[in-house]
């Protein structure tokens, strides 16, 4: 099985480096992953803005991945760029971080946070969740306080403080990594503090991961996304070079 990591960023070994060593870290047996930057685009997303510059680039590359036979794609950014318009341009399974870790933590509790990079981005993830139709899930956004390529193991200790406040004045039940920066084992370390706090257990999500489960599960299963749901372009859009 192949799947193709998308990293709507321009290539850098701080997070596109990264993130093919962490889903390899995860694939388990039997499972090749290839990550792919985007030719034009932006260093990070940290915005809604640097989010739709990302997707043309994001549509293409889907379409590329399908062409080399490439089983199923995964978008590594939590506001999963050029999602809708890559599940209409090909077949094979699309898996958006965001979409598939906010799920997650519907089908794990009630009511979950989303830790995310600085608080500027706080609209842009209610607007993901309210997209997602869970709203009524979210029980607070909780910022690292440091921008995407600054999020690092040392930013740790803020995090677990600002999650257990959230359980007790929010009554969150899990959390969510709401960003493809959080770097191996964040979300383990995270977690083990906050059993350790409360003395029971309290999942601590990371989107990547799950989006490539999510993926792997689809091709196990034979299934992918419904072309009545996301039905062919009617017009070839010639005019634009990415389709």
């Amino acid at each position: 099985m192949h799947i193709r990591v998308i990293v709507p960023v321009l290539d850098s070994d701080a997070l596109v480096g990264k993130a093919e060593k962490e889903y390899r870290s995860f694939a388990g047996d039997g499972v090749m992953i290839s990550a792919v930057p985007l030719r034009r685009g932006t260093n990070s997303i940290e915005c809604g803005y640097d989010s739709t510059l990302a997707a043309p680039e994001v549509m293409r590359l889907a379409r590329e991945a399908e062409k080399d036979g490439v089983d199923a794609c995964t978008i590594a950014c939590f506001t999963d760029p050029g999602l809708v318009g890559s599940r209409e341009l090909v077949s094979m399974p699309i898996v958006g971080e965001g979409e598939a870790a906010l799920h997650m933590a519907a089908m794990l509790s009630t009511r979950f946070s989303v830790v995310i990079t600085e608080k500027p981005f706080f609209s842009l993830i209610r607007r993901t969740v309210h997209h997602y139709g869970l709203s009524e899930n979210l029980a607070s956004v909780i910022s690292a306080d440091a921008s995407v390529l600054d999020l690092n193991q040392e930013h740790v200790p803020h995090i677990i403080a600002q999650c257990i406040d959230s359980v007790q004045r929010h009554g969150s039940e899990a959390f969510v990594m709401g960003c493809t920066g959080t770097g191996f084992d964040m979300a383990l370390m995270i977690e083990e503090s906050l059993q350790t706090h409360f003395g029971a257990y309290v999942p601590v999500i990371d989107p990547g991961k799950v989006a490539l489960h999510f993926a792997r599960a689809m091709v196990a299963t034979g299934l992918s996304h419904s072309k009545l749901a996301y039905p062919k372009p009617a017009l070839p859009r010639n005019e634009y070079g990415f389709a």
